[in-house]
């Protein structure tokens, strides 16, 4: 049977393995995951999304600039079209502009927790009898496991 189990990078995982190997299990690998090393994409297809989008903001702005630009377009020399459209190209820029600096602010933080020595999770795959299962799966289980599967 086979036990695979994630873990954050910590020293419990070497205690965990240290644990198994008292208890006569020997079959152990551990494989560290690297983490993202190349940046997200600007923009984001039907098929490959990544959760960051620099237009939805500046889609609420526009709508909002639009609006008030098409009300005060009555009033003003040039009519409510050619204001309604001038609000929402100025409030839609406000708005990728506002979500490009969030994005950079964030990235910075990102960076540098990465470079403070944030390293990627690890998968540990335990190989032992069918008996052991359970003192395996307590084991990991009290030393901080993410998750755990059992095949």
């Amino acid at each position: 049977m086979q036990v695979l189990a994630t873990f954050e990078h910590s020293t419990f995982v070497e205690i965990a393995i240290s644990e198994l190997e008292e208890k006569g299990i020997t079959a152990i690998y551990a494989v560290p995951l690297d983490l993202r090393k190349k940046e997200p994409r600007l923009l984001d297809s039907i098929h490959r999304a990544d959760g960051i989008s620099f237009i939805d903001k500046g889609m609420i702005f526009a709508f909002m600039f639009g609006t008030i630009g098409t009300s005060k377009g009555f009033v003003w020399q040039g009519g409510p079209i050619i204001w309604g459209i001038a609000g929402s190209v100025i409030g839609f820029l406000i708005g990728v502009a506002l979500n490009w600096f969030l994005y950079l602010s964030k990235r910075n933080k990102n960076q540098l927790q990465i470079r403070k020595g944030k390293k990627g999770d690890i998968i540990l795959i335990v190989t032992c009898e069918a008996n052991q299962v359970s003192v395996v799966e307590d084991i990991l289980w009290d030393h901080r496991a993410l998750g755990l599967a059992i095949t």
